[in-house]
């Protein structure tokens, strides 16, 4: 599959879900007050965020034909 994601928004993703995926594990440890629900919703959010980035492949930009990434 074709890179679609351009270097500033995979590291943008990496960031955010790096972040997301420590709240997430503070949510589980319980240091953070949040429903189960939403701290597995968190981790998953977290986890995807962070493999988009490193892959810099979107399946939603594929799907609505985005393409950010200027050299393949």
């Amino acid at each position: 599959m074709k890179r679609n994601v351009g270097r500033i928004d995979a590291i943008a993703r990496i960031i955010g879900g790096v972040a997301i995926a420590a709240l997430a594990l503070l949510a589980a440890t319980g240091s953070v007050s949040v429903p189960v629900v939403s701290a597995v919703g968190l981790g998953v959010t977290g986890v995807v965020l962070v493999v988009e980035g490193a892959t810099r492949r979107c399946l939603l930009y594929r799907a609505l034909g985005i393409d950010r990434c200027p050299v393949d």
